[in-house]
């Protein structure tokens, strides 16, 4: 079989692709080309930005794909873009939604059939959006089509845990806890999701390619078992042998800290508990074989081996350091058992980065300044 893969070099894409080809599919992939070292032997590189429509459709002329598996639509112009584009290049079009669709205020384990729309989270409703219009234009242009619905994913750049720098800076978390500064938690870190490897994820949504069974139909890939944060924390800190000392905040006093990531956070706070019977049952190979702690550890060896990858995210941890310094003083507690300040972690820090640190952590002030 041929597919077409709409990114590539992502958190699931990457291990989409080589779920594909060690399954014998016949791989092309549209990439800008920046990351090649993760687009493994074997698989075409289409190098363009999806946005050039006129060379994608050049590039693509007299070619059927069994399916296109599109990673980058997050809105609806999205989506309409991309059905429009490619309609006559595919049999079948797979679009990657998420769990998060689903109305987590609402109690009770989420099924494909659950209520949808999760209204403080932008994130929720554009991919619910998404996945309406897809339903509605599939018929008008004769394309069938599958959705999936990941909930929390991770790999060698990624930790789950449910607040976080960008993909590549996450030893900023295990950074912290090596040397004994503070993880905020949430409402106790008791909100539970189901975590899975992007390696187990892949196998289910390989399994949907060519399968005329999931035409027309919504699957939650997601692992057997939620974990809470607080659990994830605990998996952590196993796989370091470090205790994981914590601040817990409420949701709805964190989100003032964290413009932008309300949404986030709200999300984040509610259970999203999902049940993955409808993919087992049509993919029996689709199964969670790797442990959140294995997991876990994976991630932490892929980012020792690999020179940290990108780092520290000194402005995030200046900013948990900042609102652990204010809730410290807020919920009365002992300044000495919370270590905040900039920390050179892995030896690396510039004079750049340090101002970069002290800007976030110090903007109250510098914002009073500016004032006067």
């Amino acid at each position: 079989m041929k597919l077409l893969i709409v990114g590539g070099t992502g958190v699931l894409s990457t291990a989409v692709v080589r779920e594909a080809l060690d399954k014998g599919l016949d791989v092309s992939v549209i990439n800008r080309g920046k990351r090649k070292g993760r687009i493994p032997q074997g698989v075409e590189l289409i190098q363009s930005d999806i946005k050039d429509a006129d060379y994608l459709r050049n590039a693509l002329k007299g070619r059927m794909y069994d399916a296109v598996v599109d990673f980058l639509c997050y809105n609806k112009k999205q989506i309409e873009y991309s059905l429009e584009l490619f309609k006559d290049f595919a049999r079948q079009y797979v679009f990657i939604s998420t769990a998060c669709v689903y109305d987590t205020s609402i109690p009770g384990v989420k099924t494909e059939d659950s209520p949808k729309g999760f209204k403080e989270w932008n994130y929720s409703t554009d991919k619910w959006e998404c996945e309406q219009y897809l339903e509605q234009k599939a018929v008008e242009y004769g394309i069938s089509y599958s959705i999936v619905r990941p909930c929390v994913t991770y790999d060698d750049t990624r930790i789950p845990y449910g607040l976080m720098p960008p993909y590549g800076y996450h030893w900023t978390l295990v950074a912290r806890i090596l040397v004994g500064k503070p993880v905020i938690t949430w409402d106790g870190g008791a909100a539970r999701w189901n975590m899975i490897r992007v390696e187990d994820f892949a196998v289910g949504v390989i399994g949907l390619i060519g399968n005329t069974e999931a035409y027309s139909q919504a699957f939650n890939i997601c692992g057997d078992t939620p974990s809470s944060w607080a659990e994830v924390l605990d998996a952590l800190g196993k796989v370091l042998g470090k205790e994981v000392i914590r601040l817990d905040i409420p949701s709805a006093r964190l989100k003032k800290y964290c413009p932008g990531r309300e949404g986030e956070i709200a999300g984040r706070a509610y259970d999203a508990v999902i049940d993955n019977s409808k993919i087992k049952a049509l993919i029996p190979e689709f199964k969670q074989k790797i442990s959140l702690e294995e997991g876990l550890a994976r991630t932490v060896e892929a980012y020792r081996s690999q020179n940290y990858q990108k780092g520290i995210d000194w402005r995030f941890d200046a900013l948990w350091d900042f609102i652990i310094c204010k809730e410290v003083k807020r919920q009365g507690l002992r300044r000495s058992g919370f270590k905040t300040g900039f920390r050179n972690y892995i030896k690396t820090a510039s004079f750049k980065d340090r101002i970069a640190y002290n800007k976030e952590f110090w903007k109250d002030v510098l914002s009073d300044i500016k004032k006067k």
